[in-house]
């Protein structure tokens, strides 16, 4: 099973990066793209709960997709979860980019697959948004926002990337 789950979360990661070509082959030189891909290592002090997960992103003006992934032996497991995905299209006009500070929000779907075996549970159109800094591996960093879960969980997901990046394309 955990290498089931293993296979499961990289090819989420995949997907996200093959859409990443497509958005940044797709979208005039002259506009903004961004794209980033990774792991979330350390959580942002002060902003983010440890919540070490795989995301993938990427989003120009009129589109985009964002996944990340808490699947596997060494990311699964948070919050009582085996499996927890939030996947889905970003809004289009939803990008801003200011300097290093990237934002953009979408509507997610979200998987939960409990530890224990119990049953999974879908949930469709839920609000999310991402707060993100360009960089490079210790130095990027990306922000989960969930409003129905930020209470619950004890604050938002993301933190520092500890492989991978986030890197802007095209003009500001």
């Amino acid at each position: 099973m955990k290498d089931r789950l293993k296979i499961i979360g990289a090819l989420l990661i995949l997907a996200v990066l093959v859409g990443s070509l497509w958005v940044v082959n797709a979208t005039d030189n002259r506009q903004v793209s961004v794209v980033g891909a990774g792991r979330i290592g350390n959580p942002i002090p002060g902003a983010t709960i440890p919540s070490l997960s795989d995301f993938g992103f990427a989003v120009s003006d009129d589109k985009g997709t964002f996944v990340c992934s808490m699947a596997g032996p060494e990311t699964g497991g948070f919050a009582g979860f085996r499996v927890m995905t939030v996947e889905g299209p970003v809004t289009p006009g939803t990008l801003q980019v200011n300097g290093r500070e990237i934002r953009f929000s979408g509507q997610a779907t979200i998987v939960l697959i409990p530890l224990g075996g119990a049953g999974q549970t879908v949930l469709d159109n839920v609000p999310y948004a991402i707060i993100a800094r360009t960089g490079k591996e210790n130095r990027a960093q990306m922000i989960l926002q969930i409003p129905a879960f930020t209470q619950a969980l004890g604050g938002d997901t993301g933190g520092i990337v500890s492989q991978g990046e986030i890197r802007k394309t095209g003009e500001d």
